[in-house]
């Protein structure tokens, strides 16, 4: 009996199995890792502004600067205008003294996302 070169259909049917297996495996890590590429820009976002008001306070030290920066930045809500082009809904501050020989305080920065999650940011400043 003359062979034939080829693949049987039982083998055809084998191989598109495991490419359809693998195509589906692939397939389900886009939207996780979509879903990460959005949570990694919200977090580059919101230590952006985190930052940006640290360094207000650390550029400002202790004393009245501190104070009146606590007092702007105790509870900061976003407009509506504000929050159509933001990733965060609002954002809370709070300075507290740290007792012992130094003037040391502890800043922390707090960032409400839209979808509930916090992201908090510490600092320490002393005065000069």
């Amino acid at each position: 009996m003359k062979r034939k070169n080829g693949f049987t259909l039982l083998e055809v049917m084998v191989a598109l199995t495991l490419l359809a297996v693998g195509i589906v495996g692939v397939l389900t890590l886009f939207p996780q890792s979509l879903r990460q590429s959005r949570t990694a820009q919200e977090r580059t976002t919101v230590a952006s502004l985190a930052r940006t008001e640290l360094g207000r306070v650390r550029t400002g030290g202790v004393g009245e600067p501190l104070s009146e920066w606590a007092i702007r930045n105790a509870f900061r809500e976003l407009t509506a205008a504000q929050r159509a082009y933001s990733l965060y809904d609002s954002w809370r501050a709070s300075v507290q003294r740290i007792g012992g020989d130094v003037d040391l305080y502890r800043v922390t920065f707090a960032v409400r996302l839209f979808d509930g999650r916090e992201e908090k940011f510490v600092t320490y400043i002393t005065e000069r």
